[in-house]
C-alpha cells in the first residue's frame, strides 16, 4: 500500500494497538498492509490506520479475529458495501420475507445480512430496528398476530444457531441471563447473550418469564460472575428490588445488570442497590459493562 507516513510507534499511539500485535495480524491475517522504506521499516497509511481501527473494533465486540479480518478487507475492496442504503436493502427483504412467511427467503436475506456485517452491527442496525417496527405494526393493528409470532421466532431461531456457533473456554467467567417474571419479550437479551459468547464469556440462558423466587434459587446455586436481567414493563421491572435485596445476601459478589425498555423510559424505575448496575440503551455498551465485570471477578482483563 503506497502513501505510508506513520512509523509502528506512531500507529500503536493513535490506535492503541500494541506494535507486537500488529505484526501478528499482518503476519497471520494481511492486515493491515504497510508498505517497506528503503531501511525495511513499515510505513502506514491513513488507510491503514483505518483498517487497524475496525479490526479492533471487531475483536473488541467478540468477533473472531480470521473473520474480522475477512470483513476488514473486504470492507476495504469494496467500499460501501455495508453501507447505510445496503442495510436498508437488508433489512427490507428480510421484513417483506418473514410478513409473507416465506422462511427460505428470510433465511437467504439473514445469511447475506451476516456476510456483509459482523454480529454486533448486524443486531444495532438491522435486527433491532426491525423487531421494534414489527412490534410497534402489531400493536398498532397493522400485521396480525401469526406474522409477528413468525417472525419473532424466525429471529430466535437463528440467535440459537449463531450461539451454539461458538463454545466458551474452560474456566470463563459465567454470566446468567434472565427475563424477569412476567416478561415474555426476549430477543433483545438472546442478541445479548449471543454477544458475550463471541466475546468469550459463558452464558446460562434462562429465558421468558423467570419466576423470581426460581431465578433467586438459581443464582445462589451457581453464583455467576455477573447476573443481567431484562425488562420490558414495568410489571416486570418491579420484580428487581426484591431479586437485589435477597441476592445482595445470598450471592453478594454477583453483581446485577439490568436493562430492557422499562429502565430505558423510565428512569425511576431502575435500582439503587449497590450490587446493581443499568446496562444502558446500546447492546454494546451492556456487553461492554458485562465483560469488566465478569472479568474483574476471575482476575481478568477486558
Amino acid at each position: 500500500m503506497n502513501g505510508g507516513i506513520y512509523r509502528i510507534a506512531q500507529v500503536q499511539a493513535i490506535t492503541g494497538v500494541s506494535a507486537h500485535t500488529l505484526r501478528a495480524w499482518e503476519r497471520r491475517y494481511g492486515v493491515p498492509r504497510p508498505s517497506r522504506g528503503g531501511g525495511r521499516q513499515r510505513a502506514y497509511s491513513e488507510a491503514d490506520i483505518a483498517m487497524i481501527r475496525r479490526m479492533h473494533e471487531l475483536a473488541r465486540q467478540g468477533v473472531p479475529l480470521s473473520r474480522a479480518a475477512e470483513l476488514v478487507i473486504r470492507e476495504a475492496e469494496t467500499p460501501g458495501q455495508a453501507t447505510e442504503p445496503r442495510i436498508a436493502v437488508l433489512t427490507e427483504q428480510l421484513s417483506e420475507a418473514l410478513m409473507a412467511f416465506d422462511e427460505a427467503r428470510a433465511a437467504a436475506a439473514w445469511v447475506e445480512l451476516f456476510d456483509a456485517l459482523d454480529v454486533v452491527t448486524g443486531f444495532e442496525r438491522v435486527v433491532v430496528p426491525l423487531m421494534r417496527a414489527i412490534g410497534e405494526a402489531w400493536h398498532s393493528q397493522r400485521i396480525t398476530v401469526a406474522q409477528e409470532h413468525f417472525a419473532s421466532n424466525f429471529v430466535r431461531a437463528r440467535l440459537d444457531q449463531l450461539s451454539r456457533q461458538v463454545q466458551p473456554l474452560p474456566g470463563s467467567p459465567t454470566v446468567v441471563l434472565a427475563c424477569l417474571e412476567g416478561e415474555h419479550h426476549e430477543i433483545g437479551l438472546l442478541m445479548l447473550a449471543v454477544t458475550l459468547r463471541f466475546q468469550g464469556l459463558r452464558t446460562l440462558y434462562l429465558g421468558q418469564d423467570v419466576p423470581t423466587d426460581a431465578l433467586i434459587q438459581t443464582v445462589e446455586d451457581v453464583q455467576p460472575e455477573v447476573l443481567a436481567l431484562h425488562a420490558g414493563t414495568p410489571e416486570g421491572a418491579r420484580h428487581l428490588p426484591r431479586v437485589a435485596a435477597t441476592l445482595a445476601d445470598t450471592a453478594p459478589l454477583t453483581p446485577i445488570v439490568y436493562g430492557g425498555f422499562a429502565f430505558d423510559s423510565d428512569p425511576a424505575l431502575r435500582s439503587v442497590a449497590p450490587n446493581t448496575r443499568y446496562g444502558g440503551r446500546g447492546l454494546l455498551d451492556a456487553a461492554a459493562l458485562i465483560n469488566q465485570l465478569a472479568r474483574l471477578r476471575t482476575g481478568g482483563t477486558k
